[in-house]
């Protein structure tokens, strides 16, 4: 991702994260994509249930962290002899699995809980250079 903002549902022209390290230095003003990690340090993620409503949103997030469809040679071969790998989806059967992750109220992305820890995240785009991977994420949500 290149772009230096983009305009949110509110109308609001946002800053990236690519601009902001294109500042060079962290201006500690808890900017919503900080890469510098003030932002998180300060305010945290929290985390929201999913509920039957949220599927399509949860859904479409997956979706964009999705690899296209285009199937190689290998990968056909592999599918034939193990089977098709599972593709997360979230459903009425599972959507109890899956949490909103949120920085200073705005949906960053989605996890899904396994028994005893977050077993995967999906990002939306915008958050994806602001160092957030799954043991990030996961330290938040057992404190």
């Amino acid at each position: 991702m290149s772009e230096l903002f983009y305009i949110n549902e509110e109308g609001n022209n946002v800053h990236t994260s690519q601009f902001l390290k294109n500042r060079g230095s962290c201006c500690k003003t808890n900017c919503l994509h900080c890469p510098y990690g003030t932002t998180l340090s300060n305010f945290g993620l929290e985390f929201i249930q999913l509920t039957n409503e949220d599927m399509a949103e949860a859904n479409a997030i997956i979706k964009a962290n999705q690899p296209p469809d285009s199937e190689t040679l290998g990968q056909s071969l592999l599918q034939e002899a193990f089977g098709k790998s599972k593709k997360a989806e979230v459903t009425k059967f599972n959507f109890e699995d899956f949490y909103f992750v949120t920085l200073k109220g705005h949906k960053a992305g989605l996890v899904k809980k396994g028994r005893l820890q977050l077993k995967e995240l999906f990002l939306k785009e915008h958050f994806k250079e602001q160092g957030l991977d799954l043991a990030t994420v996961a330290s938040f949500f057992n404190n």
